[in-house]
């Protein structure tokens, strides 16, 4: 064990052995997303399988600390990283802070701001927005910065990540084409 290295307990659940198809994959991404979750130092977590007919990519139980993957889907480390931050926040907000422990996107945020660039393995915020490719790298720090502006202001969080990801307001620009389908007389 390095110095400053997170220690956590992972236990694979009977599920994951029986059914969970890529079984190296996840538990090496894993390893390596748990470096970025210091909330759960000490803890114990557990892996296993959603079922065959799961919608989800994976599905976290943060009072149980269990955290499901659908076997038909191959782990990404945005996916890994945003279960995780299911399980942290729960314990922060154990801890006393408020968090909205049960908003996916306030998750998926929190999430995207500990992963680095180069371990973003698809081009989307899971229940925020996707982004275009090249901004991969900006990502962590928008997240972060989503993060302190909701400190700030507690609303429009989102709004101004997505502004600041794609550069409009998307409500503004929904505003905008309804005025205008008004305009025309067409009913939306």
């Amino acid at each position: 064990m390095h110095k400053g290295e997170i220690v956590v307990r992972v236990v694979y659940l009977k599920s994951f052995w029986l059914r969970y198809p890529f079984k190296l994959e996840l538990s090496r991404k894993l390893e390596v997303a748990l470096k970025y979750f210091p909330e759960l130092e000490d803890e114990t977590i557990y892996v296993g399988a959603l079922p065959e007919k799961a919608i989800a990519d994976a599905v976290a139980e943060p009072m149980d600390m269990i955290i499901r993957f659908n076997p038909r889907v191959k782990p990404t480390y945005v996916t890994i990283f945003h279960e995780l931050a299911h399980l942290a926040i729960f314990k922060r907000v154990e801890l006393g802070e408020k968090l909205p422990r049960w908003s996916e996107k306030y998750t998926s945020i929190f999430a995207m701001s500990r992963i680095p660039p180069e371990l973003i393995d698809e081009e989307r915020i899971p229940a925020v927005t996707n982004f275009p490719k090249h901004k991969k790298h900006l990502i962590p720090e928008l997240c972060r910065k989503a993060l302190e502006y909701r400190e700030r202001h507690k609303r429009d969080y989102v709004r101004f990540l997505i502004k600041a990801i794609h550069g409009f307001d998307p409500w503004e620009k929904l505003k905008q084409l309804i005025k205008a389908k008004q305009k025309q007389n067409i009913t939306v």
